[in-house]
C-alpha cells in the first residue's frame, strides 16, 4: 500500500484551466466576433483566433476592442466544416479569452477534442 508523505495543492491558474476545459465540453457553443468574417488578432508569438464561452463576454470584449463586430455562435458543425480547416490552413491558434482577460491558448485538435466530442466519447 503506498503512503501520501506530501500533499501539494494544484496551482490557482492550473486549476482555472481545467475548469474552463470541463465549461468548453457541456456547454456545445462558443461564441466569436464576426464583421465579413470572424475577427482575428495576433500577439508576439501567434496569430489568435479569440473565442469566449458566452455571448455576454464576447460582447463586452467586441465592445471595448472591436466596436464594429458582434458576438456570434460556433456551433460543433461551423467549427468542423469551416472554421477548423482555415485555422489550420492559416497557422491560427484557437485562443480563450475570459472575462478577467486572460488568455487561454490551444491547438485546434485540442479545440476538436475539448469542444466538439460529446462527452461519453472523451472517455473512449
Amino acid at each position: 500500500m503506498n503512503k501520501v508523505n506530501e500533499l501539494h495543492l494544484l496551482p490557482k491558474d492550473f486549476f482555472l484551466k481545467i475548469t474552463i476545459l470541463k465549461s468548453m465540453m457541456y456547454c456545445g457553443v462558443l461564441w466569436g466576433l464576426y464583421r465579413q468574417g470572424w475577427a482575428m488578432t495576433s500577439d508576439q508569438e501567434h496569430h489568435i483566433f479569440p473565442f469566449w464561452l458566452s455571448c455576454a463576454q464576447a460582447e463586452k470584449h467586441a465592445q471595448k476592442h472591436w466596436p464594429n463586430y458582434t458576438p456570434r455562435k460556433i456551433t460543433p458543425e461551423d467549427f468542423q466544416k469551416s472554421l477548423l480547416p482555415t485555422l489550420v490552413r492559416l497557422n491560427v491558434t484557437p485562443t480563450l479569452y475570459n472575462s478577467n482577460q486572460q488568455k487561454f491558448k490551444f491547438s485546434s485538435q485540442m479545440m476538436k477534442y475539448f469542444f466538439f466530442n460529446k462527452p461519453d466519447n472523451l472517455l473512449a
